[in-house]
């Protein structure tokens, strides 16, 4: 296995320490108070800045990994996940599941998670880590045992970093303040709101400019720092953004926004003033330039031409099962290793946010959240010969009937199910209510009772290396989002065929699924927007995928359904019947589109104008 060392190591230093950390539950605008170490003396010597860097890369390179132990994953405000409610409110309060799935989500408890909720609201949290980033920006020169290659190389880390957490606002509020210099607090700030072409443009700026000053590879003992690749990587995605409709709205989708908009000159905050297929156009070239410096990199996909997994050793895993499980494969552009970093008692930095209620029930076998999977999410999964497919009402043999549907492979390498063999460890996964057999399965219970609630998903739930989770790294990018970005913006931009089709296929290929042509616009865009969907579930793509597309409203206005297994004891055998049965009716108001700002700071009065508080529509 790759060594890991330095920013891993640092990590640990950082967490122990809180290095140049502040409070995450005062504004943003004030200044932090004194302490023994100082900003003269972290930046005096080499060793010493390098704490700087690691807390810079602590706050900002964070990707969707939640940070505390029972933190639930950020799925479940999408359709991918249902946490049981209200019985796990208490594990979900992270990102507000409760509220936010029955449209009661508010400007002091939203879905932007932060470092937990007992550490302040995610607001605070985004510009911590862009106050870490100008600091080390501003005082990098000082360091007098480094040589200007070095200064020039963290330089670029931590414009990265600034673009990357306004990237993380933007995605979340739309347009907001930006700040490129440590606010120290002194005399009367006024920051307000930026509108959306500003910040995309910054963004922008901040990665081209650190594209120049980054290495295109780093050995193996500074794995998880950022590289040229990643900086071209997040300016393609936030261009891709940028050209969606939530931002770049075309006028026949004018209506899906109705009551997410002012309907006046505010609007710039949100969206561009007029729709431009140009942007389309600039997302794909973007998208293309990191496929096309890929190899100078070192990153290729990972396609050794196993679409299906066999068995539950590295060497008969899957391809697309392989991208989280291979530590450090070739597909990777940016992770966030936080998993490897040895914790202190618990809670961040131990792996315990895989081990627990993060990653699903099988994971504990025993008591704990269970990440439920809706079917409507299951059906997004077409058959392996391309086909889509509805779940009957009911069946007498789960294990029989899932796999009888012959599903695309990942689903397969995605979704546990009761009756599926799991691994070694595990054995036969039993999640199945005892009806008229002796016991209920061992994965059956919940807060809320014996629920039979009968699949969850398995990603980043380890059952090679005998179930340890040292393997994993959060993807924070990787190649197949590109293929995927450069494949949508140019069919959006001049049509599907030729590249757009490649690039698709690519990615099916891989996944051992027949090839798509879909002949026109409408029909490909139909098509990747699954791709997406399914290649990338439960990454934390889904939910920027749903506003950006301006989906959220229809998939998530909907009520989730759910398979509930009960046992059966037929002619002494052990069989699972099984029927659907309803999750919960979830609610998407128009305003959710954009996340409303903390009260606090809407209190200030500096987000906005003389007339105006600087608030999001409808909050």
């Amino acid at each position: 296995m790759m060594k890991r060392t330095n920013i891993i190591i640092l990590l640990f230093m950082c967490v122990m320490g809180g290095i140049l950390s502040t409070s995450c539950k005062k504004s943003f605008l004030e200044k932090p108070k004194g302490g023994s170490v100082t900003v003269d003396t972290i930046f005096d010597t080499k060793n010493q800045a390098q704490y700087a860097v690691a807390q810079m890369y602590m706050l900002c390179i964070r990707g969707y990994f939640p940070e505390t132990y029972d933190g639930c994953r950020p799925e479940a405000i999408t359709d991918q996940l249902y946490i049981i409610h209200p019985a796990y409110d208490w594990a979900s309060n992270t990102i507000g599941t409760g509220s936010y799935i029955t449209g009661n989500m508010s400007a002091d408890a939203n879905c932007d998670y932060g470092f937990g909720a007992d550490n302040g609201a995610g607001f605070y949290w985004h510009y911590k880590g862009i106050r870490q980033a100008n600091l080390v920006l501003k005082n990098i020169n000082q360091v007098a045992d480094a040589d200007n290659s070095w200064k020039t190389d963290v330089k670029g880390q931590a414009l990265f970093c600034r673009a990357m957490q306004h990237y993380e606002l933007f995605r979340y509020y739309g347009g907001v303040p930006i700040v490129n210099a440590p606010l120290d607090g002194t005399g009367k700030i006024n920051i307000p709101r930026s509108s959306v072409q500003s910040v995309v443009d910054s963004v922008v700026k901040w990665c081209d400019l650190a594209a120049t000053m980054l290495p295109a590879t780093r050995p193996s003992s500074d794995y998880g720092r950022i590289t040229k690749l990643a900086a071209l990587a997040l300016k393609a995605r936030i261009l891709l953004y940028a050209a969606s409709p939530l931002y770049n709205t075309p006028g026949n989708m004018k209506s899906d926004v109705a009551g997410a908009r002012f309907g006046d000159s505010r609007d710039t905050v949100l969206a561009y003033t007029n729709y431009d297929p140009e942007r389309w156009n600039k997302a794909a070239k973007a998208a293309k330039d990191v496929i096309d410096n890929a190899g100078g990199a070192g990153v290729s996909l990972y396609n050794t031409g196993k679409p299906e997994t066999t068995g539950e050793t590295y060497a008969t895993l899957g391809d697309y099962e392989s991208v989280w499980n291979v530590f450090a494969n070739p597909e990777l552009i940016l992770v966030n290793t936080s998993n490897q970093v040895p914790g202190a008692g618990g809670g961040w930095g131990d792996g315990s946010a895989w081990g627990q209620y993060l990653s699903s029930k099988l994971r504990l076998a025993q008591w704990g959240v269970k990440n439920n999977v809706p079917i409507e999410f299951m059906q997004q999964y077409e058959k392996k010969d391309g086909t889509k497919w509805t779940l009957p009402a009911t069946g007498n043999d789960l294990p029989v009937d899932i796999k009888a549907l012959n599903l695309d492979p990942r689903f397969y390498q995605t979704i546990a199910y009761d009756g599926m063999y799991y691994s070694s460890q595990r054995g036969t996964l039993a999640y199945y209510k005892k009806g008229d057999y002796s016991t209920d399965g061992n994965l059956a219970s919940s807060d809320a009772g014996v629920d039979g609630y009968a699949a969850e998903t398995y990603k980043f739930v380890a059952r090679v290396d005998n179930m340890t989770d040292n393997h994993f790294a959060w993807p924070v990018f990787r190649l197949a989002e590109f293929y995927l970005d450069y494949a949508e913006a140019i069919n959006e931009f001049q049509g599907p065929g030729g590249d757009a089709t490649s690039y698709l296929n690519l990615i099916r290929k891989r996944a051992g699924m027949p090839e798509k042509h879909p002949a026109d616009a409408n029909s490909f865009r139909e098509a990747v927007q699954n791709e997406r969907t399914i290649e990338f579930a439960y990454e934390g793509q889904r939910y920027n995928d749903l506003n950006r597309w301006l989906k959220a409203k229809t998939v998530l206005n909907t009520t989730l359904h759910g398979i509930q297994t009960t046992a059966r004891n037929v002619g002494g055998q052990l069989k699972r019947t099984w029927q659907v049965v309803p999750f919960v009716t979830r609610i998407f108001p128009a305003k959710y589109y954009y996340v409303p700002f903390p009260s606090t700071e809407i209190s200030l009065r500096y987000l906005g104008t003389k007339n105006w508080d600087g608030q999001n529509p409808g909050w």
